[in-house]
């Protein structure tokens, strides 16, 4: 396989990511968030993007403090529990820090969620199982349907209920 510069999969990571920065209703469908990891070496970044619904059970501006701190409970779990989402073997040392964590209204009533970490590990991440938990701290997220491009892989899984895992 031929292997991609760092700056390569980071490039190719933000393209993807920014080719779906428009929520539109074809691309929005509930109970399913895509993830999108690219990694290289012992390092790179993550993106997730979900319906808003499935995260905190509406799609428009909170009315009321009980939706307000819905929104701002689920946002704040993607800002602080990155590496709680996206498992890395404890033995790589990995830190999951957020880089952006928000939310993108479409046209009518259509939302979606987005969150940016960026990885960094002491150990190269290669060859190494990545589980999930996404499901289990946001139920209404059935599938997640994950891309990963790193430096040694380049591969597609969708993962339901947070079962199965990607190796890069």
């Amino acid at each position: 396989m031929t292997r991609l510069p760092h700056r390569a999969c980071v490039a190719a990571l933000l393209l993807l990511g920014a080719v779906g920065a428009r929520v539109t209703d074809a691309q929005h469908t509930h109970g399913q968030a895509t993830l999108l990891i690219g990694l290289e070496g012992a390092g790179g970044r993550i993106e997730l993007r979900a319906p808003a619904d499935d995260m905190y059970g509406f799609e428009r501006a909170p009315r009321t403090a009980a939706e307000r701190t819905r929104q701002n409970a689920a946002l704040t779990q993607l800002r602080t529990g990155g590496a709680t989402l996206v498992k890395f073997d404890a033995a790589l040392g990995c830190r999951v820090v957020a880089d952006s964590v928000g939310v993108l209204q479409g046209r009518g009533t259509h939302a979606e969620v987005y969150a940016r970490w960026q990885v960094q590990c002491a150990r190269p991440v290669a060859g190494r199982p990545i589980g999930f938990a996404i499901s289990r701290a946001f139920p209404n997220v059935e599938r997640v349907s994950v891309q990963l491009l790193s430096d040694s892989a380049q591969t597609g899984r969708t993962i339901v209920r947070d079962r199965g895992v990607v190796v890069p």
